[in-house]
């Protein structure tokens, strides 16, 4: 065990530190990549699964990435210390980016195959897995060292370590004890693929914090999850009659707002395993699909969050608005005749300063106390359905004023009636008709004719005193907008 080197799953990957292959170009985008940047943006157990894809693609001489430098299509590899760089699928000595030793993959794989594949470890590990077969009844054909010759139209063979067939289909057990090349992983699920058989890794012994590069491969490329068969789990499968093994996967969950792993080992039963031909993949645990709920749960629980506090300072601004506009009003409505004129427009600018600083004061270097009254009286008229600090008797005598004096103020004045109830107080005194008349008269220009029209800054704060009564309502929404920003 000593050397070997563990990474976290969840950990961000990590490059040599100094890749022969420092850029690859994306062939779909045509971008240029620097290495280390692209390796340390992938977890380690994506790093993992692109090593894989891209090692396919490879295979298939679909090439996704290629050398920036002489345009071989490339691979991910991976140091005996668990970092990642790129190596060429070829070297014919034209780059200067040398990625592969004299040996060659197969070269290698063969001694790796004389040294461990008739040990005595082999050989226990695949009786063990024959006696769980065979206590099953569900499992016929049980075979060591069966030759499986390819389909009509395909080629090759493979001899897998235990064969079975259930009613649901072929499997093929591969018992791995020395670490192999990835494209060996890939062949051999390629073949059972094309075959409709499964094919299911057993490792003698498995531990999360001591994995070699062939115990990842397996692992990130089976959805998480590993077996182990060895001497309890035989005996368990013949104790039980049915076939078990020992299973270790990850299990995500949700800590301090993010998703960590756990690591859980139990034994489980033939008829717990979930089996993907086409994938190839056989879980006790699917790992992507819990991962996959998690992080939209916390998708959710951070959408969530985001909308409290929306509507926390939607609230808070909502409330110091309201402060604001009560303070407005009461500065108006409230002043006393002896009040002193000076000390009255100082607090007066004080307030419009506020004001302006959420976009509702008037304008201007000296803004014009009597245009904030007569605004607020404007309201406050409209509001109790008769004048208020005008000095008329109805509002039949204060809409006669508004169209000689004030016709800026008028439409703004037609709306606050409608919004607050009380239109035919303005025609209830108007024993004449006189004023109705005018109103038609002026009707088709109220919209069209600028002397009818309200200064930006007086319309603004008008609005928000008025809390949006003073605009035209929405047609889908009659209620007043109480920030005072509707639409006109």
């Amino acid at each position: 065990m000593v050397g070997n080197t563990t990474v976290d799953p969840l950990a961000w990957a990590s490059a040599v530190t100094k890749p022969e292959i420092a850029t690859v170009r994306n062939l779909r985008t045509g971008h240029v990549l620097d290495v280390r940047r692209l390796i340390r943006a992938f977890r380690y157990e994506h790093a993992i699964l692109l090593r894989q894809s891209l090692k396919a693609l490879v295979k298939r001489d679909e090439a996704r990435l290629v050398c920036a430098t002489c345009g071989v299509p490339i691979y991910l590899a991976c140091s005996t210390t668990k970092r990642f760089f790129f190596r060429h699928r070829y070297e014919d000595g034209s780059c200067p980016a040398v990625t592969r030793t004299e040996l060659s993959e197969a070269d290698i794989r063969a001694m790796k195959y004389r040294g461990a594949q008739e040990s005595a470890a082999h050989k226990r590990i695949k009786e063990f897995l024959l006696r769980s077969l065979s206590a099953d009844p569900r499992f016929k054909d049980v075979a060591s060292e069966k030759t499986w010759k390819a389909s009509e139209g395909l080629s090759g063979l493979r001899r897998p370590d235990v064969s079975a067939r259930t009613d649901t289909g072929r499997l093929a057990f591969e018992v791995q004890l020395s670490t192999t090349f990835l494209d060996v992983v890939l062949s051999r699920k390629e073949f059972y693929r094309a075959e409709g058989a499964a094919l299911v890794w057993i490792l003698p012994s498995f531990h999360p914090s001591y994995r070699r590069m062939t115990d990842d491969d397996i692992f990130f490329g089976n959805n998480s999850n590993v077996f182990v068969v060895d001497e309890k789990s035989a005996a368990a499968s013949e104790a039980a009659g049915t076939f078990i093994m020992t299973c270790w996967y990850r299990k995500p969950l949700i800590q301090g707002g993010e998703i960590v792993d756990e690591w859980a080992e139990r034994q489980v039963r033939w008829d717990e395993v979930t089996v993907d031909v086409d994938r190839q993949t056989i879980v006790a645990f699917d790992y992507g699909q819990e991962a996959a709920r998690l992080r939209e749960e916390l998708r959710v629980a951070r959408l969530e969050m985001i909308a409290a506090a929306e509507a926390a300072e939607w609230q808070a601004r909502e409330d110091r608005e309201n402060e604001l506009r009560e303070q407005v009003l009461r500065f108006v409505l409230n002043v006393s005749h002896d009040e002193d004129h000076l000390p009255r427009h100082k607090a007066w600018l004080l307030l419009n300063d506020r004001l302006r600083s959420i976009g509702y004061g008037l304008d201007g270097e000296y803004p014009d106390l009597q245009t904030a009254n007569r605004v607020v009286h404007l309201i406050e008229s409209a509001r109790a359905g008769k004048p208020v600090g005008f000095g008329y008797r109805s509002l039949a005598e204060l809409g006669h004023h508004l169209i000689h004096q004030h016709p800026e103020l008028l439409l703004a004045f037609g709306h606050m009636l409608r919004r607050f109830g009380t239109k035919e107080a303005l025609y209830r005194d108007d024993q004449t008709g006189k004023l109705k008349a005018k109103l038609e008269a002026v009707r088709a220009d109220l919209l069209h004719d600028p002397k009818y029209r309200m200064a930006d800054d007086q319309e603004r704060l008008c609005a928000f005193l008025s809390e949006g009564a003073s605009r035209k309502a929405r047609p889908d929404n009659d209620n007043p907008d109480r920030s005072g920003r509707a639409a006109a």
